[in-house]
């Protein structure tokens, strides 16, 4: 039984260190605009974060996305859940290095696309599908 419990463990570890290794540039608190923030951090064996935004007349928080980086088998997925009915949404990681990635959902309405690239203590997010494309600048406060 603890053999089994350690295989189990050393399997999880190897999936977070590569998450990690490969994606560990995230893991932090990114500020974009005055009021609107993603945390990105360690939790079991994936990466997952929080998009909000601070309410600038009540100072309360209120969570606009939830967002997990996991690897299936031998790809890695970008799943966001924002706020509504519709649920988390995969999108396949189809390129990564040290500093950036793209993922994929060709068959989601909108984005199809979503692009993110670190420079220094700056991280640039792109959405899109279509004709239509979003572009966020975070700055790194913690």
């Amino acid at each position: 039984m603890k053999f089994i419990l350690t295989v189990c463990f050393l399997i999880a570890s190897s999936f977070l260190l590569a998450q990690q290794s490969e994606f560990g540039w995230l893991i932090g608190t990114w500020q974009e605009a005055k009021y609107s923030f993603e945390i990105w951090k360690e939790q079991d064996s994936f990466l997952s974060a929080s998009a909000y935004q601070i309410d600038h007349q009540t100072g309360s928080k209120i969570i606009n996305e939830e967002i997990k980086l996991i690897k299936k088998e031998n790809d890695f997925y970008y799943i966001p859940d924002i706020a509504g009915p519709e649920g988390p949404v995969q999108f396949k990681i189809t390129f990564f290095d040290k500093n950036s990635f793209v993922a994929e959902n060709f068959e989601h309405d909108f984005p199809k696309k979503i692009v993110y690239k670190r420079t220094g203590e700056l991280l640039d997010a792109t959405i899109s599908g279509g004709s239509k494309s979003l572009h966020f600048t975070f700055k790194r406060i913690k």
